[in-house]
C-alpha cells in the first residue's frame, strides 16, 4: 500500500488550528469531492479509484508547471506582501521540488509531447498568503501574563519587530497521462505565529519557511510510493 504514503503527507499540509480554514479559489475542477481528513486539521482531499489501485508505481515522470497565484489583491497596512512576491515563491516551490523528486523521478518543466501513464502532472497553486496581527487570547488576562505581554511589547517595538500570525494555503492536484479528471486533489491550510520585522522584509521567508516544511513530508512520501 505504498500508493497511500501520499495521501498521509497530503494531510501532513494541514494547519494547527482545529477548524477548516482551507480556500476555494476555483483552481481546482470541483470542490464537492473534497472531504475534510478525520486525523489532520486544516486538509480537504479527494482521491480517486484510480490512485487508489496504485496508479503511482507506473510513474516515471513528473511535469511541474509553475504553481500558479489565485490571490486578491488587496492591499492591508499589516505586513503586506505583494503579489509580485508570491510569485518569486511559486518559482521557489517548483526549483526545490525538481530538486528533491530528481532522485527518483525524471522531473520536467515542459510539458512531455507525449503523455501516456507514466508521466504524473502536478498542479497547484497559493490561494492565500497573509499576515494578521496576533490576539490576546482569555488566559492572557491574568495578571503575570499582562506583564509578561507588556514587557514583549516594548521589546518587540525598541527592536522594530512585530508578533504576526502566518497564514499560508494551497491548493493543488494530480493528472496521469492525460485524463483531465484529477486523480488527486488537495486543499491545504497552515498558521503560524511568528516574529517579523516591522518592515516586512522578512515577510517572504517565513512563507518559505513552512513551504519547506510541506515541501520535504511531499517529496518523502512521493519517494516511497515510488521505492
Amino acid at each position: 500500500m505504498k500508493h497511500l504514503c501520499i495521501i498521509t503527507a497530503l494531510a501532513l499540509l494541514a494547519g494547527c488550528s482545529s477548524t477548516i480554514n482551507t480556500t476555494r479559489s476555483g483552481f481546482l475542477p470541483d470542490y464537492r469531492l473534497l472531504t475534510p481528513s478525520d486525523k489532520y486539521p486544516d486538509t480537504n482531499l479527494y482521491l480517486s479509484d484510480e490512485l487508489k489501485n496504485g496508479a503511482l508505481k507506473n510513474v516515471s515522470t513528473i511535469y511541474l508547471p509553475h504553481f500558479e497565484v489565485w490571490i486578491k489583491a488587496k492591499e492591508q497596512k499589516f505586513l503586506y506582501i505583494r503579489p509580485q512576491k508570491v510569485a518569486k515563491l511559486s518559482t521557489y516551490m517548483r526549483d526545490q521540488l525538481q530538486a528533491k523528486l530528481s532522485t527518483n523521478f525524471n522531473v520536467v518543466l515542459t510539458q512531455p509531447a507525449k503523455r501516456d501513464d507514466s508521466v504524473l502532472t502536478i498542479t497547484g497553486a497559493f490561494t492565500e498568503v497573509n499576515f494578521s496581527e496576533t490576539s490576546m487570547g482569555v488566559r492572557d488576562f491574568i495578571p503575570v501574563k499582562l506583564v509578561y505581554n507588556a514587557g514583549k511589547t516594548a521589546y518587540l517595538a525598541a527592536t522594530e519587530q512585530t508578533e504576526a500570525l502566518t497564514k499560508v494555503s494551497l491548493e493543488s492536484a494530480f493528472y496521469i497521462g492525460e485524463n483531465s479528471k484529477p486523480a488527486l486533489m488537495m486543499s491545504a491550510h497552515k498558521e503560524v505565529e511568528l516574529v517579523l520585522q516591522q518592515n516586512g522584509g522578512e515577510n517572504l521567508k517565513a512563507v518559505k519557511g513552512i513551504l519547506d516544511n510541506w515541501i520535504d513530508n511531499f517529496v518523502n512520501a512521493i519517494n516511497k510510493a515510488k521505492n
